[in-house]
């Protein structure tokens, strides 16, 4: 899995000795280690998928049972052995970390554990670079009443914000109050939105002004040869501004969804944003085509379209597991027209495709992940109580598959044939992934939050910087295990381990590296090896680094046991 593109530092991992062979001596033939003996091993998969069942007036539907939901992978049916219903009251009585109650599960279907109460992870991600400042505040009261209304246990939110650069304004908590507060303390940053609104009108005042040129002189061929290719060149360094802007916001999203990678549980994303461009500039062809009759300009289309960056935004959402809501502040608009601030109207036509442009992105997210996108609307508190339903009403189908052992996407269809009305809302897509994919996952999550998973007794040292050059650092960590905690398999005169070490740092300022990979061995003498069972294991890094705070995440994974380990440590470089 890769990481944010922006990199902070090389990363140079450097494996320092460990255990030392002792002095070559007799030894019986090795043994299996407690008597260990190996079988074929199948792993089993189980595929939850999450549905939010809608009458035709929007209502969630309750009362369903198993039998009413018919589930496809890949185009084929696919037993149902797990089943549960989510409501509000479910929520509303039961304790984080006891067993959910259930609907009976049919005749025909092997009992499985209850399901407990798991948490769930909301990030409320104001995009202050594609929003203006008024819509957005207009809108964030409304968000302020829904999360006091929402909000509570196993439920927590986070609020993040971009432009130019990501921050995270309050970590998860179930508390409103702190959420209201970091919603509050937005209210006074400026939108990047407005910027660009300015530099699109000044191009349509030019396009207009050709207009008027043309009535005024219709034969002015050389001054109107002169307008036309001025206005071209105005769209398109707009285009290449605006997918400049639009790439690192879609930089920022990821990055949010990678965050969120290892949790537990539901995670979503409320994106608050006026949209982000399909195709960056793409009324302002249609303006340009409309006033100079020329379809050339069309060309520049294909060259601009991000529908395959939205298409891997959305598959790497679903892949994490995380479901985007899309709320756009914008509200109702009158296409086109003319208003108090500029001479010029844009064609309506135009217009219509460029509002279409920003409010397809939201769309798009919300289908591709099983969310929903608010949008064309002055109140978005209705499309907010949807999703809170969303959030604590909902049906999770499961099955279970044979893992491949690689990262596979797989096409899922549910559909409800008793009640064929009904309207169905789901992810469509699941990505199997490897074991050290999802190693990888929650190495990346641990530069942000804490991964509670540490059952091979990992511990990482930080020792003291050293200057590498002027403005770098040689910083040296050691990663030790205590080598009873591994698989040690008999291999001639010893007994050998091995183990996968991943490695990723972070800083305040929200760079972070990609993450590293090793492969390291452990090779015990027999002779030693009740000896070795006391001792733990190190591995040596050396990480080149600026001054700052970072955080740094590492897992390990035993190749043999496939138990994975997780630990993250804090420390600062300065001068």
């Amino acid at each position: 899995m890769k990481s944010l593109k922006i990199t902070m530092f090389v990363l140079a991992l450097l494996l320092a000795g460990g255990l030392a062979h002792a002095k070559k001596q007799p030894t019986p033939t090795p043994k299996p280690i407690g008597g260990l003996t190996f079988t074929d091993e199948y792993e089993l998969t189980v595929v939850n998928v999450d549905v939010f069942v809608r009458d035709k007036k929007g209502r969630p539907v309750k009362g369903l049972t198993k039998n009413d939901f018919k589930i496809y992978q890949d185009g084929m049916e696919m037993p149902i052995t797990n089943f549960a219903v989510y409501t509000e009251e479910v929520f509303r009585h039961a304790i984080p970390g006891t067993p959910l109650p259930t609907a009976t599960p049919a005749p025909d279907t092997v009992a499985a554990p209850k399901p407990e109460i798991k948490p769930i992870y909301i990030v409320l991600y104001v995009d202050n670079e594609n929003l203006r400042p008024l819509e957005r505040n207009r809108v964030l009261r409304k968000i302020r009443e829904w999360v006091k209304d929402t909000l509570h246990p196993p439920m927590q939110m986070m609020v993040v914000t971009y432009q130019k650069s990501l921050k995270i304004v309050q970590r998860f908590t179930s508390d409103p109050r702190e959420i209201n507060d970091a919603l509050r303390s937005i209210r006074m940053q400026t939108g990047g939105r407005v910027e660009r609104d300015s530099a699109r009108k000044d191009i349509i005042d030019l396009l207009n002004e050709y207009v008027e040129q043309e009535r005024e002189r219709p034969n002015a061929g050389a001054q109107n040869r002169q307008s036309y290719l001025n206005a071209y060149r105005e769209i398109a360094a707009f285009a290449d501004e605006e997918a400049n802007s639009m790439r690192f916001s879609l930089n920022a999203m990821r990055e949010v969804i990678t965050m969120l990678a290892g949790l537990p549980g539901r995670k979503s994303m409320l994106y608050i944003s006026d949209g982000l461009p399909m195709i960056p500039g793409v009324d302002l062809m249609y303006e340009f085509m409309s006033v100079f009759h020329d379809q050339r300009i069309l060309s520049m289309v294909s060259r601009y379209d991000f529908t395959k960056a939205f298409q891997s935004l959305g598959s790497y959402a679903n892949g994490l597991g995380v479901t985007i809501y899309a709320v756009e502040t914008r509200g109702l608009k009158v296409q086109g027209g003319f208003d108090a601030e500029h001479r010029h109207g844009q064609d309506v036509t135009s217009s219509s495709i460029g509002s279409h442009n920003y409010q397809d992105s939201l769309r798009y997210f919300a289908d591709a992940t099983g969310g929903l996108a608010i949008v064309n609307t002055n109140d978005v508190a209705p499309g907010l109580e949807l999703i809170r339903q969303d959030l604590q009403t909902y049906y999770s189908l499961g099955y279970t598959i044979n893992a491949s052992g690689a990262d596979k996407v797989h096409r899922i269809k549910v559909e409800c044939p008793t009640h064929p009305k009904y309207k169905l809302r789901y992810r469509r897509r699941f990505i199997e992934k490897s074991l050290e994919s999802r190693v990888q996952d929650r190495v990346m999550t641990g530069l942000v939050f804490e991964v509670k998973d540490n059952p091979m007794q990992v511990d990482v040292e930080v020792g003291t910087p050293a200057p590498a050059t002027s403005e770098r650092w040689t910083v040296p960590l050691k990663v030790t295990f205590p080598l009873k905690k591994i698989a040690l398999i008999p291999e001639g005169d010893d007994y050998v381990g091995r183990v996968i070490l991943f490695v990723a740092a972070r800083d305040t300022d929200g760079k972070q590296s990609d993450i590293q990979r090793q492969e390291h061995e452990v090779r015990v003498p027999a002779a030693n090896y009740d000896e070795a069972q006391l001792k733990r294991f190190a591995i040596d890094l050396k990480l080149l680094m600026n001054t700052g705070t970072y955080t740094v995440s590492v897992g390990l994974m035993d190749q043999v046991t496939r138990a994975a380990s997780y630990k993250a440590v804090k420390f600062v470089i300065q001068p």
